[in-house]
């Protein structure tokens, strides 16, 4: 079994190089003997995230990079069509989550075949919101219930920004994903799950919330992703796997 972890990082100086230098050490330690490589997608950052990205070096580490800002839905699509392990997981580049619930998830795909792809929930997790500014978790409900209302999906917590996928979901779903930014995992989810991918969900807590910010006009930006993803998920025929 191979992992491969996916860092998308725009105008992340501030948390580079710690954060790459922390998760790569930690992984270095907890996973031992087990394959893995980390990829950082450098999405048309203007500060100097790409030359701190460069200054690190480890032979784990592999490094994309692009001149125009795409968004994070893209970074973390390249990520995955570039990967080549048997899991791939993606993450922030703040660890908002920390380094063990990275280990912890590729170890529950590893140990569960009966799952396809998993998905990190605050919402199971007791201390999942800990930190979270009122309008913030204010937003987060009003989309969730757009997404049950629109979409039917079970998942607790689709907006999370921790998942992680067999190679086999990954191939098949990605490169059919069109959307950018805001509801980019959804989008995923949705083409996940009507292609017949089997879905877990692991309790997470966010332990670093500093790069997280949202405004009013996100939910109506998230709204009009939505619709589109519908559209695209309903047009597309699907094979079973």
């Amino acid at each position: 079994m191979t992992y491969s972890i996916i860092v998308p990082c725009y105008n992340e100086a501030r948390n580079l190089p710690h954060s790459a230098t922390k998760l790569l050490t930690f992984l270095d330690q907890a996973l031992g003997d087990i394959s893995f490589e980390v990829i950082f997608v450098c999405d048309g950052a203007t500060d100097n995230t790409l030359s701190l990205l460069e200054s690190i070096h480890h032979d784990k580490m592999r490094i994309c990079a692009y001149e125009q800002n795409q968004g994070k839905g893209y970074a973390v699509r390249l990520g995955m069509m570039e990967a080549k392990g048997d899991i791939r997981l993606f993450t922030d580049c703040d660890l908002a989550y920390g380094t063990e619930a990275v280990v912890d998830m590729l170890t529950y795909l590893s140990d569960h075949p009966e799952a396809d792809y998993c998905v990190a929930s605050r919402k199971l997790h007791p201390q999942g919101y800990e930190g979270y500014s009122f309008m913030r978790k204010m937003v987060s409900r009003v989309y969730y219930l757009m997404i049950r209302t629109l979409t039917g999906l079970k998942l607790s917590d689709s907006q999370s920004g921790l998942k992680a996928f067999r190679s086999t979901v990954a191939e098949k779903v990605f490169p059919l994903c069109t959307i950018n930014r805001f509801a980019f995992d959804l989008e995923v989810l949705m083409m996940a799950d009507k292609m017949g991918f089997r879905s877990s969900e692991l309790p997470a807590r966010v332990i670093s919330n500093e790069g997280s910010s949202i405004s009013l006009a996100d939910p109506f930006k998230m709204f009009r992703d939505l619709l589109k993803i519908r559209r695209t998920v309903k047009k597309l025929k699907f094979e079973k796997k």
